[in-house]
């Protein structure tokens, strides 16, 4: 008995396999529109996710003819996001292909949770970390050679010196061969050999310190990950195999089924419901769809429905919540010891408010620090990138003329391909605070408002009751940080504003009528400068906006503004420079479709409106350079999708704070004696 690679499609390849001859099959198929492998007829490019879990229903069908009558079948499928960017829906690839394997004949024996303690980064704001997968344990017969154990497992993923995007690492294959009773002469099958990772872990296995004789069976499509297997595992056989035609369909997904509906009407900004059973659940679910659940919510509520004692069908039928008008962000796994549950983050399928989501207030503080004198960084020399404006361009530091002091923000001269401008360089450790540090005041009152304008609720003062964002007179006063105030005045003291461009010749003429000593910024040696070797680390600045304000704030008071002067829209867009026909409506909008005018935008449209000052378009316009390199974010990371130690009402006060109002929190921080 030997190793063996099959050279073929995953199905003819099954085909040649003797009957009841497998005993463990285990594997991690190409993921739905994950990567384009190359050749014609591949899985993993369907159309549409039911034609994925169709096809794959009908390869595992013959999977399950190889398998012994005690055999085990454990797969690892990753879910996926409907669409890349935005408010998506996420799918429940991994369950809806479950479900529909369940009714081809298999039986669902376990579903093991995949931690990765060393998950990609990711840099998404309103929704949770995808940190884990799912490893769905099949058996033919409820007589079989599983032993159950827990079904959570921390494995970190692994880093090969091969290209290739699946991240299956040898220390999960062996956690679940680990849990399987395995004899001298078993077969162990990968339907998707990648990389060889089962045949590694195989070949090890029969070199163990307990010896066990097991033997490999590979299939893979691809000729350069063939060579790649016989490489890492030794393998020496290989039998080529003809494609043969086979007949799949898309599956037919169900929709919620018809139960008695539980309205959950508890809080209008969100709702936090774990249930006991799939009995409890699946009615809360339904309870979504009625008249009264969704006139009782805020259109930007956000949902965390659950269920301890879940069932599969808990896990599929969820996802049809897509057809009621609601996207699921995340399935969030809460680990008991060595169990786990299911909470599932939801909210309305709209285009007019994003959802209520502060990241921030569970943000985890990064452990350790990364200790640098910030005051001493000299950064001539570095790359800027400026992200600002219509297009990007590059330019570099030549000159610092104000150094980091008391919280003020550094000034530096950046020259860009045949312009100058004077730029702000926020701090590294407080960049974040910064960008959101723009307070709005109510007109009448003074008091600092928690949230500048609500699209879709009352926009009324806390303390004194006044209506805001009725007319200009009732607008939000503004409050830029006293740090960026101060170094504005002290450069507009110097005959210089922050982020405009002037032409290299007229800011050689005005710099000599000026005080100030610069380098000549002909002569910088760039290769020799310390920020050019930071360049070379990663290191570099972005030139982008300086203050994070929401688009339907920005989006109501333009529109106040335009009322005053009784203009439209239209006429606007005639007063602007050719090519914003498509760009101006999109600043008065409040849903989705909108978008804020960029910096460069702000003097054009001042000037279209009639207007020469406005503390609120200059605040809109200001501009900073971002340090960018590989950190730790000050706020700290998000937290991501797996729950763990956190239970009762510890775990309902942690995702009510994601959605509930500003004030409410406030209270929550206090009763928490913070």
């Amino acid at each position: 008995m030997e190793d063996v690679i099959l050279h073929g499609d995953v199905y003819a390849a099954l085909n040649e396999l003797e009957d009841n001859s497998i005993k463990v099959a285990i594997t991690s198929p190409p993921y739905w529109k994950q990567r384009d492998y190359g050749f014609e007829g591949q899985i993993g490019q369907e159309k549409t996710p039911e034609e994925y879990v169709g096809r794959l229903v009908k390869v595992y069908s013959k999977l399950r003819e190889k398998l012994t009558e005690d055999g085990v079948f454990f797969l690892n499928v990753g879910d996926k996001y409907l669409h890349r960017y935005g408010k998506s829906h996420l799918l429940q690839i991994p369950y809806r292909l479950a479900f529909h394997m369940l009714h081809d004949g298999w039986r669902l024996e376990d579903v093991i949770i995949w931690y990765k303690p060393n998950h990609m980064p990711s840099s998404v704001k309103d929704r949770f970390t995808n940190t884990y997968e799912p490893v769905l344990v099949f058996v033919k017969n409820k007589e079989n050679a599983y032993i159950r154990k827990g079904t959570v497992v921390k494995i970190p993923l692994q880093q090969t010196p091969w290209k290739h995007t699946a991240v299956f690492p040898e220390k999960l294959v062996e956690s679940m061969l680990n849990r399987v009773k395995l004899i001298d002469g078993d077969l162990v099958l990968d339907p998707f050999g990648g990389t060889g990772t089962v045949a590694a872990v195989v070949r090890r296995m029969r070199g163990g310190v307990v010896p066990k004789k097991v033997y490999a069976v590979m299939i893979e499509k691809g000729e350069e990950f063939v060579k790649i297997i016989q490489r890492r595992s030794g393998i020496k056989k290989v039998v080529e195999v003809r494609d043969i035609h086979y007949e799949w369909s898309p599956v037919i997904e169900k929709r919620l089924p018809e139960v008695p509906p539980k309205e959950i009407l508890t809080d209008r900004h969100g709702e936090v419901f774990i249930a006991d059973d799939s009995t409890e659940f699946l009615s809360a679910l339904k309870g979504i769809t009625t008249e009264g659940f969704r006139t009782f919510h805020r259109e930007d509520a956000l949902y965390f429905f659950g269920v301890r004692n879940w069932t599969l069908e808990d896990l599929y039928y969820v996802h049809s919540i897509f057809y009621e008008g609601y996207v699921l962000r995340n399935m969030i796994i809460v680990s008991r010891g060595t169990s786990w549950y299911p909470i599932f983050m939801f909210a309305r399928d709209t285009t007019k408010v994003p959802y209520k989501f502060y990241l921030d207030r569970i943000r985890v503080k990064p452990k350790t620090r990364e200790i640098r004198d910030w005051l001493k960084e000299n950064f001539v020399g570095m790359k800027v990138r400026d992200i600002s404006g219509k297009k990007t361009r590059e330019g570099r530091i030549v000159k610092i003329l104000r150094r980091y002091k008391d919280g003020f923000p550094k000034v530096v001269i950046v020259r860009w391909d045949g312009t100058v401008s004077v730029e702000f360089v926020l701090h590294p450790e407080q960049d974040e605070f910064v960008m959101e540090g723009l307070k709005f005041l109510c007109p009448m009152c003074g008091v600092e408002l928690e949230e500048p304008y609500d699209p879709v609720g009352e926009n009324v003062c806390p303390k004194c009751g006044l209506i805001l964002w009725e007319n200009l007179e009732s607008v939000p006063k503004i409050k830029e940080p006293d740090e960026v105030i101060e170094a504005v005045r002290m450069m507009e003291e110097m005959n210089y504003n922050v982020g405009e461009n002037i032409e290299l010749e007229k800011f050689e003429e005005k710099r000599r009528g000026t005080k100030s000593k610069f380098l000549e910024l002909e002569r910088i040696n760039w290769g020799a400068s310390p920020g050019a070797r930071k360049t070379v680390l990663g290191e570099y600045f972005t030139k982008m906006r300086l203050y994070r304000v929401d688009q339907p704030a920005v989006a109501q008071y333009l529109t106040l503004l335009r009322k005053k002067k009784s203009l439209t829209i239209r006429a606007i867009v005639e007063r602007m420079p050719s090519g914003y026909t498509h760009t101006v409506g999109h600043w008065f909008r409040k849903d989705f479709g909108g978008s804020t005018p960029i910096p460069e935008d702000i003097p054009l449209l001042m000037k279209a409106l009639e207007i020469e000052e406005d503390n609120f378009l200059r605040a809109l316009q200001r501009t900073a350079l971002k340090f960018q390199t590989v950190k730790a974010s000050v706020k700290g990371r998000n937290p991501g999708d797996f729950i763990e130690n956190i239970d009762g009402e510890k775990l309902k006060v942690y995702l009510m704070k994601l959605y509930v109002p500003p004030s409410v929190y406030v209270k929550m921080l206090k009763e928490e004696g913070l």
